[in-house]
C-alpha cells in the first residue's frame, strides 16, 4: 500500500536487516559537503568501484555524530514520495539535518509498476558519484511529471546533470554502462529483507517506522518523541 500511512513505534518489520546494511554509510559526508566542492570536481569517475563508493556516500547528509538518523526508502517516480518532498522534506532538512540533530539517509526502492524509477535512481546515483546527489534528488522530484512521461528520460537526465554542474560526458557514460546497478540492487534487496513493501517509508532513530506521506506535524512528532526518549530537546 502507498499513500498516507501510519507510525509504528514498535514496528513488526525487520529493521535490523536494513540498519545493518546502512553501516557502509558510516563515513558519509556532512550536509553541504557536496555543494561546497568546486565545479571542476563534478566529474563522474570511470572506475566502477569508485563510482559505487562515492554514490553510496553521497546519499547521506547531516552530522555523522547526530543523536539520531532518519532513513528514507523512496522512489523518484512515486507520487506519494513526491508529496513528501513537496510538503515535508525541506522543513525536516532545515529543522533537524542542517542543525545537526539528525543524519539523513536516502535508500532506493523502485516500484515495479514505475517504468522510469530505475533510470531515475541511476541518474541520481551517477550524479552522486560526482558529488551532486542532493541537487539531482531535488531536480528529479521537482520535474517528476516531465521525465516520468518522457519517451527518453535519459536525455532529460543529461540536461538536468549539466544544469547542476555535472560533467555531461562522464555522466552519460555512467548511465550508458549501468555503473550504479549493484548499489541499486543492494538497496532493493535490503529493503525487501527488512520487510518494506511500499514507498515512501521512513525509519527514525533506527526504531520508529513511518509508512507513507504522513503530514509534517505527524512526522515531527515522531522525530521529537525519539529525541526526548534519548534525552535531547526537540527544535
Amino acid at each position: 500500500m502507498t499513500g498516507l500511512g501510519r507510525i509504528a513505534r514498535r514496528p513488526a518489520l525487520r529493521l535490523p536487516a536494513l540498519v545493518l546494511t546502512l553501516g557502509a554509510l558510516a563515513g558519509a559526508e556532512p550536509a553541504g559537503a557536496q555543494e561546497s566542492s568546486s565545479a571542476e570536481s563534478w566529474v563522474v569517475p570511470t572506475v566502477q568501484s569508485v563510482i559505487l563508493e562515492r554514490a553510496d556516500r553521497s546519499r547521506s547528509r547531516g552530522d555523522e555524530d547526530a543523536p539520531i538518523r532518519i532513513v528514507e526508502i523512496s522512489d523518484f517516480e512515486c507520487p506519494f514520495c513526491a508529496r513528501f518532498y513537496q510538503e515535508s522534506y525541506r522543513a525536516i532538512d532545515s529543522l533537524y539535518v542542517q542543525t545537526g540533530i539528525a543524519r539523513y539517509l536516502w535508500i532506493s526502492f523502485p516500484n515495479s509498476t514505475h517504468a522510469r524509477a530505475w533510470p531515475a535512481i541511476e541518474a541520481a546515483f551517477c550524479a552522486g558519484a560526482a558529488g551532486r546527489f542532493w541537487p539531482m534528488h531535488d531536480v528529479l522530484f521537482e520535474r517528476r511529471e516531465e521525465w516520468a512521461e518522457s519517451p527518453d528520460p535519459n536525455a532529460l537526465f543529461l540536461g538536468y546533470a549539466e544544469g547542476i554542474g555535472v560533467d555531461r560526458e562522464s555522466f552519460a557514460a555512467c548511465l550508458r554502462n549501468d555503473q550504479t546497478a549493484p548499489l541499486q540492487v543492494r538497496d532493493y534487496e535490503s529493503a525487501i529483507a527488512a520487510g518494506v513493501t511500499s514507498t515512501p517509508f521512513f525509519v527514525v532513530g533506527d526504531s520508529v517506522a513511518i509508512r507513507g506521506a504522513v503530514p509534517l506535524e505527524t512526522f515531527r512528532s515522531a522525530i521529537d518523541s525519539v529525541l526526548v526518549l534519548r534525552g535531547h530537546d526537540p527544535p
